[in-house]
């Protein structure tokens, strides 16, 4: 990633130089040129166009009559010739500006520079990424449908109830096997018997153990019989 990060500053700068050195070429009072004919006004001329560092500035004019000299501002602003900072007089002159700033030129020869044949330029610096223009915003967005949640979505799941057969409570008593009673067999004429008197002989008892040995016969058999 520093490699990377590394190069994309060198391509960067590479390319900010390349910029520079390939800058805009300006011709000082356009078909006019460099002269001292006062139909130029070379302050408008300048405050037409925006300057960076790298433009070059062609001065063209007849070096016979005309020359350029570099000045400070104080010299620009009173015509002083006499301390130049610089000195152009072929006639076909290209001054390429390295640095941002003022730079001021004038004609020495007498009398041209009180006739406007001097020029005030102004050089920035070149932006390296010009902010674009923001674009603008749509009249009617579009309002988007919420998007149902996920709990809206889903189907419930139904619950299922398992029915269980009712077990038997503990406390269901078993139904008692009914007790089977021996049958009764009756004689005929034995339950008409008349008790015995209490005046009765000793010799009527006989019929009476006649009667309890057949009921204990009978019982007896019935026994045998289950």
């Amino acid at each position: 990633m520093a490699c990377l990060a590394t190069g994309a500053m060198i391509l960067l700068s590479f390319m900010s130089a390349v910029g520079v050195c390939f800058g805009a070429v300006y011709k000082v009072g356009d078909s006019k040129g460099w002269t001292n004919e006062t139909n130029v006004d070379y302050k408008v001329w300048s405050s037409n166009s925006t300057f960076f560092v790298g433009d070059t500035f062609f001065f063209q004019y007849d070096y016979k009559s005309n020359d350029v000299m570099e000045v400070s501002r104080e010299d620009f602003e009173s015509c002083n010739v006499r301390s130049p900072l610089n000195l152009y007089s072929s006639g076909r002159d290209s001054i390429t500006m390295w640095k941002p700033g003022h730079y001021y030129y004038v004609c020495s020869f007498p009398g041209h520079c009180q006739a406007g044949q001097k020029v005030d330029i102004r050089v920035l610096i070149q932006p390296l990424n010009p902010t674009p223009s923001p674009s603008p915003s749509p009249l009617n967005p579009p309002t988007s449908s919420p998007s149902p949640s996920p709990s809206s979505t889903l189907p419930s799941t139904p619950s299922y109830q398992t029915t269980h057969p009712p077990s038997p409570s503990p406390s269901t008593s078993i139904p008692a096997t009914p007790e089977v009673q021996p049958p009764h067999f009756s004689m005929p004429g034995a339950d008409q018997a008349p008790a015995p008197s209490k005046n009765t002989a000793p010799t009527s008892f006989l019929p009476s153990k006649g009667l309890l040995s057949l009921h204990l016969m009978m019982a007896v058999g019935f026994l045998a019989y289950y």
